[in-house]
């Protein structure tokens, strides 16, 4: 700032000690020497960077299975005031013609470096010296095979996705979008035997809220996976604590006994989901009459059968009393 207020202090004292025309006369010569300046160094040669855009142009029934660049990087040597020219103009495209740098032996779309500058140059339309192209050469395997349909499989790398406590991830709502993808192969044999399309794995923990996220699939060799990213919906939801009246069940009853129990149905408390809340209760508790002891007035309960998504299911109690009626 210091420096700024010297030089313009500077300069306003010598424009007022000038007359306005000598003023006048110190900066039309100025302004020429800059412009003088400006055209001998944009008459140099100078070497900068141009990102060229790249097409293919091909048939529909033509798939390359590997991916190729939409740009490249041209490193030019030219003259200054073409590097400023390329200021004001739209970015060059290079269309490559598939038909021209098919390799049917092969089944691969190759342009080597040689052919990869000449392409440059009439995108260029330019006498600039090219130095350097990356990537040097461009090259992918194509199919003519239809594509076949396939589900995207999230089941094996969700593991990692991890809910905070007293929340919970629901299982029945998980999606990607979309549910299925379509697959290139270079022979019928790959894409008979691919049935399904993996998902990246997924890491994240202490959610409390529904995880959304741009996941890519799985690539697999020499096949294209159109499209290549899928959108994962993980629904989580809190726990919500339940109560629910069971009644008792007695297990391997002898014929020609009743035993009534005291009480005949229990409490139980349980968290579940939010979304399952309203949902039919499927659990039981039951006493088995062998592990009555003739010797004690109570007997054991204990969790049956649990069929229903819940955490933390608790009984009040651990026993309850009986009575052996005989007829």
């Amino acid at each position: 700032m210091s420096w700024f207020k010297h030089h313009f202090h500077w300069l306003s004292t010598l424009c007022k000690k000038l007359s306005s025309k000598e003023t006048f006369l110190f900066l039309t010569f100025a302004l020429i020497a800059a412009l003088f300046w400006m055209l001998l160094a944009f008459n140099n040669n100078m070497t900068h960077d141009i990102t060229i855009n790249v097409a293919v142009k091909k048939p529909k029934n033509v798939t390359l299975i590997n991916d190729v660049p939409s740009t490249i990087t041209v490193t030019v040597k030219d003259r200054g005031l073409s590097f400023l020219k390329s200021f004001f103009k739209s970015r060059p495209t290079i269309e490559i013609d598939f038909s021209k740098y098919n390799n049917e032996k092969t089944n691969t779309m190759e342009v080597n470096s040689g052919q990869l500058i000449n392409e440059v140059r009439r995108a260029l339309n330019s006498e600039a010296n090219i130095i350097k192209i990356m990537p040097e050469s461009i090259a992918s395997k194509y199919t003519t095979l239809p594509g076949k349909k396939v589900p995207v499989n999230w089941e094996d790398n969700i593991e990692n996705i991890i809910p905070d406590k007293q929340f919970v991830i629901n299982p029945d709502m998980i999606k990607t979008d979309p549910d299925s993808v379509v697959i290139y192969a270079l022979d019928q044999a790959t894409l008979f035997k691919i049935k399904e399309v993996d998902i990246s794995t997924v890491e994240v923990a202490n959610l409390t809220s529904t995880f959304t996220k741009d996941v890519n699939l799985k690539g697999i060799n020499n096949v294209r996976i159109i499209p290549d990213r899928v959108k994962l919906t993980v629904p989580v939801e809190p726990l919500i604590r339940k109560d629910y009246n069971a009644s008792i069940s007695l297990r391997n009853l002898p014929s020609g006994v009743k035993v009534p129990l005291f009480p005949p149905s229990v409490n139980v408390s349980f968290l579940v989901p939010q979304s399952h809340y309203r949902d039919p209760v499927n659990l039981t508790v039951i006493v088995d009459y062998n592990d009555i002891d003739p010797n004690c007035n109570k007997v054991k309960i204990k969790l049956g059968e649990v069929s229903g998504n819940y955490t933390n299911v608790t009984l009040p109690i651990d026993s309850v009393g009986y009575l052996i009626e005989r007829y």
